[in-house]
């Protein structure tokens, strides 16, 4: 099997993979935090309503006051919310998406497998390959203003033992499986606020129930538009899908690595289907819960 270290055109397509991660996270970032900043603008603007309500007879001032805020969260979420649009999301899973694709084709560069096991042509298919998905991308080239290369080098990999263990192993114990930890975790942290509030809606309505207490019953539907707009966050930021997506493509990575450590001695068609396998399996990941971001 072939041992192939890194050359010019590798270098060159790493420096340029990590301004297109970069780049993607950038994007990703203002994503989430424009999200966060609409919950917190909605949840706001409930609150104070209610809270100038009740208050303005007792305290006029505080009363306008926190109706004024209220009426300020209330036109600040839409502003908010423009940042987390189709059009955002659908840049930031192109950006990604060609971050993932330079990765692999180095990554498999690197091992000297598939595609790039004839050492005459191999940098020639590499530039051709990459070259093919920046083209593609080519509109979006305006999101990587202001990045610069990371100063890092190649990923060590000679060959396709180094490739099984740096690029399938990492993928699946350094990502895969923590990120599937990390999506149920807010999961249940959205199922947990949602329960919690349903609770406080239950008991206000008993309160004003019993004690004929209108001012219990005010915040009844301020609780009913927080929890909504708790459970629309979740929903947005698709927890429960990317924890399906993540342990799935976690569970197909750790057959593949238990099949290729049965491989002993490997032959060179071994080593092609371990890296092809491994960038399919990733792809259709990274593919599959792109592309259900994209059609919220």
């Amino acid at each position: 099997m072939s041992t192939l270290g890194g050359a010019a055109a590798a270098e060159e397509i790493w420096r340029a993979q990590s301004v297109w991660s970069r780049a993607a996270d950038r994007a990703k970032a203002a994503i989430e935090r424009s999200r966060t900043a609409t919950l917190c603008a909605v949840v706001a603007a409930a609150v104070l309503g209610t809270a100038a309500s009740q208050l303005m007879s007792l305290s006029p001032v505080t009363g306008r006051v926190l109706a004024f805020l209220a009426l300020l969260a209330a036109g600040t979420a839409p502003l908010t919310a423009a940042g987390a649009s189709p059009d955002r999301v659908r840049d930031w899973t192109v950006l990604r998406s060609v971050s993932e694709e330079l990765k692999s084709q180095v990554y498999v560069y690197l091992a000297g497998a598939a595609q790039y096991r004839a050492p005459e042509t191999r940098d020639t298919e590499l530039r051709a390959r990459t070259s093919a998905v920046l083209a593609d991308a080519g509109t979006l080239d305006r999101a990587l203003t202001g990045i610069e290369p990371a100063a890092r080098p190649l990923p060590p990999v000679t060959g396709i033992a180094d490739y099984a263990e740096g690029r399938l192993r990492r993928q699946l114990e350094h990502y895969y499986r923590p990120k599937a930890e990390e999506m149920a975790a807010k999961a249940r942290l959205v199922e947990r606020f949602g329960q919690v509030l349903a609770v406080i809606s239950v008991l206000l309505g008993a309160v004003a129930g019993a004690f004929a207490t209108e001012r219990a019953a005010a915040w009844i539907p301020v609780v009913a538009a927080v929890s909504a707009s708790v459970v629309s966050y979740g929903a947005a930021a698709r927890f429960v899908a990317q924890e399906i997506e993540f342990a799935r493509t976690a569970r197909e990575l750790d057959a593949l690595l238990r099949w290729w450590r049965e491989r002993d001695p490997a032959t060179d068609a071994d080593a092609d289907r371990l890296a092809e396998r491994t960038e399919h399996v990733v792809s259709v990941q990274n593919e599959g819960w792109m592309a259900k971001w994209i059609a919220d």
